[in-house]
């Protein structure tokens, strides 16, 4: 395309398009340790069971699994969704409070769609989940930050940023949250904590977007109920993914919601529902191997998790240096010692092939600098401790 052509329809992109095209994302080739993202154990998947899985679905349901689908997903997947709430958690819903979603960053951006104008204040915690701050950023939020503590999201600062953007005729639309193993910060918020924030939601109008890509993965401590489970208010949104407990691959995740908000969410799909076909091959493995499924990746992901944690201890002895230790999920929040130069760190590990998630991109208003994001999900154990002590030995390195 001629650099004519490609003026032209620059000058035509919505406002939302105009704030840049997405970057490229991931290592290349010379990626040898990848630590950035939170992609699954690929020795977790089930390839054999899904092979099998897609041939039942093709023979049993062929035609109508080739189709398109339903409005809001396919109906028995809803009904197996519910299935789990109640296994995992105990919680009845109904079908009706489901929405099937291509993932779980779908169910987001349905949801920011759906409540989310130019120009509207969205509170989240500070650090949170990057890719749903593009999200927000690119339909028109405007985002302030919240810090942690080991709890989770402090109460006492959230009030006063409601009452001070209420009082400035700007009021919080939105409130988004990582309740469980928060990403990447790492604690769970307390059932204290949760109650607080209802309130404050209820005191101040707000919705509520609860992000629960790593809920079924707990090793430690106890669950707590969602904040969908403890609203009273019918302002509360939570999404789920198979990305995390089956594979990221398939596209399935799912809303749930007020029965009545659904209806607002599905209408930003186009019709013919989602993924008719996957969602009856996800649901077709995950009658009858959901608990000893998870079972099998909850071991996984602990004996990563603590070798890393193991090699971070005896890598980075003797320095300032901190990190948290998640009761589930995915990723290690660790503080660099002082004097580590970020820039430097960055070309040293990129040298080596390593790859991990800058702090900076975690933070809606400023931040992290000090911070990197590891992923101990993809690779093996093996590759963890190699990886993970050679980022030591270059962190070491790079201290002024």
């Amino acid at each position: 395309m001629t650099a004519t052509g490609v003026d032209r329809f620059q000058g035509l992109l919505s406002q939302r398009a105009a704030r840049g095209p997405r970057p490229p994302f991931g290592g290349g080739a010379s990626t040898k340790f990848r630590f950035s993202a939170g992609n699954p154990d690929p020795g977790s998947f089930p390839y054999q069971e899904l092979t099998q899985a897609m041939a039942d679905v093709m023979e049993t349901d062929g035609p109508n699994a080739l189709s398109y689908g339903a409005v809001y997903g396919h109906e028995p997947l809803r009904e197996w969704v519910c299935h789990k709430l109640k296994v995992f958690e105990n919680l009845d819903v109904s079908p009706d409070n489901i929405l099937i979603t291509n993932g779980s960053g779908d169910a987001i951006g349905l949801i920011i769609q759906t409540f989310i104008d130019e120009g509207d204040v969205i509170i989240t915690e500070a650090p949170t989940f990057s890719a749903t701050l593009q999200a927000m950023r690119r339909n028109g939020g405007v985002l302030y930050g919240i810090e942690m503590d080991d709890d989770g999201l402090r109460m006492d600062l959230l009030a006063a940023k409601l009452e001070e953007l209420q009082q400035a005729g700007t009021p919080c639309k939105m409130i988004y949250t990582i309740v469980n193993f928060q990403n990447p910060y790492g604690p769970t918020l307390t059932l204290e904590r949760r109650k607080e924030l209802l309130a404050l939601a209820k005191k101040y109008n707000t919705i509520v977007l609860e992000d629960d890509a790593y809920g079924e993965l707990r090793w430690e401590g106890e669950p707590l109920p969602s904040l969908f489970a403890l609203d009273d208010a019918g302002l509360v949104a939570r999404t789920g993914t198979f990305s995390k407990i089956l594979g990221a691959g398939t596209r399935v995740g799912w809303v749930i919601a007020p029965s009545s908000m659904v209806g607002y969410l599905s209408a930003f799909n186009f019709g013919g529902g989602v993924a008719p076909l996957t969602s009856r091959v996800c649901l077709a493995y995950m009658n009858g191997h959901l608990e000893s499924h998870v079972a099998e990746l909850i071991d996984i992901y602990k004996n990563k998790r603590d070798a890393m944690l193991e090699t971070l201890e005896a890598g980075l002895a003797g320095t300032d240096a901190a990190w948290n230790k998640p009761e589930g999920g995915f990723f290690i929040w660790l503080k660099l010692p002082s004097g580590t130069s970020q820039k430097r760190l960055l070309e040293l590990a990129t040298a080596a092939g390593i790859a991990y998630a800058l702090g900076p991109s975690f933070f809606p208003d400023g931040g992290g600098e000090e911070h990197i994001r590891l992923a101990f999900s993809l690779e093996s154990i093996e590759a963890i401790r190699e990886g993970v002590a050679i980022l030591c030995k270059l962190i070491h390195e790079a201290r002024a």
